[in-house]
């Protein structure tokens, strides 16, 4: 299912989730996928800073959508998704980006990146996604 970014955009605003973190893909290729959010008072934890939680669901829904992104794939669910923490983001615009690395008949693996308004590197994921064929 290769869709536009704003098609994706439009769709994914049914779930609560993705309006509540204000998600913007701005980007979405084969195996690729880029989304932005801002940064917002709502979304932090004590001391200010974004709760790893939030990423957690960003990064989860950057991986989706680039394993859904290929076109042999009609759906997918995350089956395991690991992230590092490496710094603490309290500045936005935040920006996730995945990138498939490995393709098998029932399970893709898919490497994240996530960075703050300053671009730099604040958390590195990998994840296995669970997928259905056409």
């Amino acid at each position: 299912m290769l869709i536009s970014p704003e098609e994706l955009n439009e769709r994914l605003k049914q779930e609560d989730v993705f309006n509540f973190i204000g998600i913007r893909f701005e980007k979405v290729e084969n195996g690729y996928s880029l989304l932005k959010f801002d940064f917002d008072k709502r979304l932090t934890r004590l001391g200010g800073m974004l709760h790893g939680g939030i990423m957690f669901s960003a990064m989860d829904y950057a991986g989706s959508m680039a394993v859904l992104s290929l076109s042999e794939v009609k759906d997918e669910v995350t089956a395991e998704l690991k992230v590092n923490f490496l710094k603490p983001m309290n500045k936005g615009p935040f920006t996730v980006e995945a990138k498939v690395v490995n393709k098998g008949n029932k399970l893709v693996t898919v490497q994240i990146y996530a960075y703050d308004g300053d671009k730099e590197l604040c958390a590195v994921g990998l994840g296995t996604w669970s997928i259905y064929r056409f």
